[in-house]
């Protein structure tokens, strides 16, 4: 069975090797959409009886993981020196990134940040980083 669960976040990003406007200081609204797969729970009584897992549990470890990493601040490249150096003097909540944080990723970082904290019985299957409504990269690990 597979089940997912999406969650919101506003971050800041530059890429500085892009040729559009993406080469400047901006932001987005990101949805992640995590999809894991398991088997069924079918212990009488257990109270996740009959789910994959409880989608709260799913909810909780991506919000401390992701939500509450990111949320309100910025994904920066390693390699972009100026502004890694502006923004980390800046802001308390930073990614650094190993390469430049596009939406794959962005994806990428999510999807290992999830997959370490699920239960042993649930695998993440995928990870969907919408950078914008239009917008978005698969990850599957």
């Amino acid at each position: 069975m597979i089940i997912s669960r999406k969650i919101e976040l506003d971050y800041g990003h530059t890429l500085p090797n892009s040729f559009s406007f993406c080469n400047q200081l901006h932001g987005h609204r990101g949805i992640v959409v995590a999809t894991v797969e398991g088997k069924i729970i079918d212990r009488e009584g257990d109270p996740q009886e009959g789910m994959v897992m409880d989608f709260k549990f799913l909810n909780d470890i991506m919000m401390k993981h992701v939500h509450d990493v990111l949320d309100h601040g910025f994904a920066v490249w390693k390699n972009d020196h100026e502004d890694l150096a502006f923004i980390t003097k800046r802001n308390k909540r930073v990614v650094i990134t190993d390469e430049p944080p596009t939406a794959e990723c962005l994806a990428k970082w999510a999807f290992n940040q999830i997959m370490p904290h699920l239960p042993e019985n649930v695998t993440l299957k995928n990870l969907r980083w919408y950078e914008t409504p239009n917008n978005w990269a698969d990850y599957e690990g």
